[in-house]
């Protein structure tokens, strides 16, 4: 039997770039981020398969500017710096009052290392969060022209970001960790109109480097943040709860798109009632896909939640696998 036109190609993957911190490297965050990861991958797999049968990718580049010798490496495409440098970053410039020095350069640099394939999602962390932003509202521009227009005034290479992913759409979602917002003087068309990417943002409360108010100001990018505001400094939250939450928002909104992505590409939905209800995938031509049940839970949450006031309601969908 011939295979359905809406069926992802056998070899499709969900690609997650991860973004790391200023004076850090790729190896650092693979090691900061290994237990969430490892979490996310259990709990995603199932989820994404349907749409994404090869699995999930996370692609961890090295920032292209090296701090101890004042070198660049702009056009690499190598996951791993050519050198043993221990101190990379994505510009120069940390405030909030400059133009970033060499942030044009590093989104180039980007484009090249992600090898013209399109991202469905960012982690970062701290300057690698910041950077996170600033991809996700040029993946927002794709299909929204008076946001490209606003960017490109702005003289940011969003056109050079955009052609280089075939197919390029806003990201599913993006995970801030400890990020701060950019010079709104030379960057406003990245934070309003705010964004309509589904966001996490983990603050430390007590982080002495990116301020908790400076991670806060960031919230204002997005139109429906989730934060979780944890008990430390400046680093990638590893306790259980943090977790719980991160992967629990994930799930959510991954399991959002794949029931709005049955409805977009002509399938039938049919929803149940009661406890056991189940959601199952037809395609209209009377083919009917395997079925895998997820069980979930779904947190219905104000704009920006700090933890408290939570209603959950139980939920079984039957994904296509």
């Amino acid at each position: 039997m011939a295979a359905s036109s809406n069926c992802p190609p056998e070899n499709a993957k969900f690609r997650i770039l991860m973004l790391h911190g200023y004076a850090q490297t790729a190896q650092s965050l693979r090691i900061k981020t290994r237990p969430l990861l490892q979490e996310l991958t259990q709990t995603l797999t199932p989820i994404l398969q349907a749409r994404y049968p090869g699995g999930i990718e996370y692609l961890f580049p090295d920032g292209p500017i090296d701090l101890d010798t004042n070198s660049t490496s702009f056009t690499t495409t190598s996951t791993s710096h050519p050198t043993n440098a221990t101190r990379l970053a994505w510009w120069l410039n940390l405030d909030d009052t400059s133009r970033y020095i060499f942030l044009n350069d590093t989104v180039h640099y980007l484009s090249n290392f992600l090898d013209g394939k399109p991202i469905h999602a960012i982690i970062g962390f701290s300057q690698g969060a910041a950077l996170a932003v600033m991809l996700a509202a040029m993946c927002e521009a794709a299909a929204d022209p008076q946001r490209l227009q606003a960017i490109q005034t702005q003289n940011l290479p969003v056109d050079t970001f955009l052609q280089s992913l075939s197919g390029q759409q806003p990201l599913e979602f993006v995970l801030n960790f400890c990020g701060f917002r950019g010079t709104m003087e030379y960057y406003s068309s990245l934070y309003t109109p705010a964004l309509s990417t589904p966001s996490f943002h983990a603050i430390g409360v007590f982080d002495t480097m990116i301020t908790a108010e400076e991670s806060r100001e960031l919230l204002e990018a997005f139109v429906a943040p989730e934060v979780r505001w944890f008990f430390g400094g400046h680093f990638v939250p590893r306790d259980a709860e943090s977790t719980r939450q991160v992967v629990g928002f994930v799930k959510r909104v991954c399991l959002e798109r794949a029931v709005g992505d049955t409805r977009r590409l002509g399938s039938v939905l049919t929803i149940g009632s009661g406890s056991d209800s189940e959601l199952s995938v037809s395609s209209l031509s009377g083919e009917r896909r395997r079925l895998k049940k997820v069980e979930v839970r779904v947190r219905k949450r104000s704009p920006v939640q700090m933890g408290w006031g939570r209603r959950e309601f139980g939920v079984r969908l039957a994904l296509a696998v």
